[in-house]
């Protein structure tokens, strides 16, 4: 039997864009590189569990699924994996079917369910969750047999205050709310999308976003604009008594060759 008090180590990785041909990526930054020195900067960690919560491939390749299947490998624990705007999820499924590294939307460690939600709305920008995948998510948080609950999309559910980037979160976060609103075991809700660092409280649950594994998104500002911050990761300890803690680490320097002056967004 699992032993229910130990702590969760647990790390999200999100956004790392990457692509069929590995010498590319975005603003000059090399997708493929960032995304393996913030993998093996986690690795440094005691690590649990890890998930990565969405635009794993920029153009939607089968090799860059398989590029990713290669870096994730390394950390050598499950892996849970959620779709983005740019993903396909029909190519993602089907490199990850089976193993540690797989498409399982939900996963109960000591305490703890962490759900994974599909907020993709095919050929969109924007995020919606279905009908069927807010019922599922209804269906897991009325399961009492575990305590407490951990959330994770890929678009933002609320505005991070970017005013060209937050018409782009999901359209529909208002049912979200209602049924975390229900069910108080839920301890935090938590997004990638936004290539940045998000913090904010809702009725006891912490609201919270992620810097990307390649390049970041300035925050606060009405147009787009790169942010001059490496690359990084989010870590959480889960406690048995439903204690949340939570983090972000970063690479120690800007990736090479980033356009700083970049401006406009192909999303």
């Amino acid at each position: 039997m699992a032993n229910q008090d130990k702590v969760i180590e647990l790390v999200q990785l999100t956004d790392p864009h990457l692509y069929a041909d590995k010498s590319t990526g975005l603003y000059g930054v090399n997708s493929y590189n960032c995304f393996e020195a913030v993998v093996a900067e986690a690795n440094m960690q005691s690590i649990d569990l890890a998930l990565v919560t969405g635009d794993l491939v920029h153009d939607e390749s089968e090799q860059g699924y398989k590029h990713l299947r290669l870096c994730l490998q390394r950390l050598n624990v499950p892996t849970h994996l959620i779709p983005g705007n740019h993903d396909d999820l029909t190519l993602m499924r089907s490199e990850f079917k089976h193993g540690m590294i797989s498409c399982d939307k939900r996963v109960v460690v000591g305490n703890w369910q962490v759900i994974l939600l599909n907020s993709q709305l095919p050929g969109q920008v924007p995020g919606h969750l279905n009908e069927k995948e807010l019922l599922w998510l209804e269906q897991c948080l009325s399961n009492k047999s575990v305590p407490y609950s951990i959330v994770f999309l890929h678009h933002n559910p609320v505005p991070v205050g970017c005013k060209w980037l937050d018409p782009l979160g999901l359209d529909n976060a208002d049912k979200l709310f209602e049924l975390i609103a229900a069910n108080s075991e839920v301890k935090a809700l938590v997004w990638g999308h936004v290539h940045q660092e998000f913090v904010e409280q809702r009725a006891g649950v912490q609201l919270l976003s992620t810097p990307s594994t390649c390049i970041q998104f300035k925050p606060r500002v009405d147009d787009f604009e790169l942010d001059l911050l490496p690359a990084g990761y989010r870590w959480f300890r889960l406690h048995a008594d439903g204690n949340l803690e939570s983090g972000i680490k970063r690479l120690a320097s800007l990736p090479e060759g980033l356009d700083a002056d970049a401006s406009g967004y192909g999303i």
